[in-house]
């Protein structure tokens, strides 16, 4: 049997059918006819040709597999109903051609965006926490979520969510991350507030081990997992992490807190209209915390983050800083 990917030819996408290829198992991964597939050439694996938002493409996709790992969506769009269209949408459609095969497991890669922000300040986000997200992104995943879930009651479809945070490290594009190192090198580093507010991290070792044992666990389905690294850190911690790995004094401008607050209201002016902004998003979560508990994801899940926060980081700059 085989295991289906889509997504693949992205930064998560790539670290993980490379590990199933590792482990010997027979990948077949959807691309669109402007991906860049030479990764996946080199690998050897199946290519599919279609598209999520074309369902008529998806004919036959998950024929012959047990798994399908749905890693593929919008992340970065100046229009919201671009995030509705391809994270819910094309959810849809992949779901709607799956459900007359014979999956065994299918796992859905959701975000932290779909709950929404800690409530208060050191209680951190679990399973059980109640869904309010703040932007497009995290609607249009918690809308898959909620999909998913009720095709897993109505039609034992075998679903699965796994929530992650930012994700980062070797082969990444994160404009945050890059953003963050870049003007931290340069000495242009603004920050919001007094920069205490907690932050989870997945690095993309710890997430794809997750994706792989929620692939092999018999009692997963049907189920929401968070997965990040071991810890949350403030973003003081993660600042002067980064500027320690590039070898220079971290030189920060603290500007108040409220100033967050306007870019919010900005951004969700914005999104009234239908434009999203990821730089007053960005100076908006500033002044939030965006931080998970991991206790199920181990416990039900066999999860285990080798990598900490620092290690990954330390990966993810050298990375960066190679192709400056």
């Amino acid at each position: 049997m085989k295991t289906l990917v889509t997504g693949a030819s992205g930064f998560i996408g790539k670290h993980l059918v490379r590990n199933l290829v590792e482990q010997e198992r027979e990948v077949r991964c959807l691309v669109r006819k402007t991906s860049d597939i030479q990764y996946l050439e080199d690998l050897g694996v199946e290519l599919f040709y279609g598209d999520l938002l074309n369902k008529d493409s998806l004919k036959d996709i998950a024929r012959d597999c047990n798994i399908v790992y749905h890693l593929a969506g919008e992340i970065y769009s100046n229009r919201c109903k671009d995030f509705y269209r391809v994270n819910f949408g094309g959810t849809r459609n992949l779901v709607e051609v799956c459900r007359t095969e014979k999956l065994a497991k299918f796992v859905f890669l959701s975000s932290i965006a779909a709950v929404g922000p800690n409530r208060e300040q050191g209680i951190l986000l679990d399973e059980q926490s109640p869904c309010k997200p703040l932007d497009a992104y995290g609607k249009s995943k918690l809308q898959a979520e909620k999909l998913l879930m009720e095709s897993f009651e109505k039609y034992a479809f075998p679903a699965l969510s796994i929530r992650a945070p930012t994700v980062y490290g070797p082969l990444g594009k994160s404009k945050i991350l890059k953003k963050l190192v870049d003007r931290i090198y340069t000495g242009r580093f603004l920050t919001l507030g007094n920069g205490k507010n907690l932050r989870s991290m997945c690095y993309i070792d710890n997430l794809i081990q997750a994706l792989m044992e929620a692939g092999r666990s018999s009692s997963a389905i049907g189920e929401i997992y968070f997965v990040a690294d071991e810890k949350p850190y403030t973003y003081n911690e993660i600042f002067q992490t980064v500027a320690h790995i590039i070898g220079t004094v971290l030189k920060k401008t603290h500007l108040p807190g409220w100033i967050g607050g306007i870019c919010g209201l900005a951004f969700k002016s914005l999104s009234l209209m239908g434009f999203y902004s990821l730089p007053l998003y960005m100076a908006w979560h500033m002044k939030l915390d965006m931080a998970c508990d991991i206790r199920k994801a181990k416990e039900k899940i066999n999860y285990k983050p080798r990598i900490e926060t620092k290690e990954g980081l330390e990966r993810a700059v050298k990375y960066f800083m190679e192709k400056r």
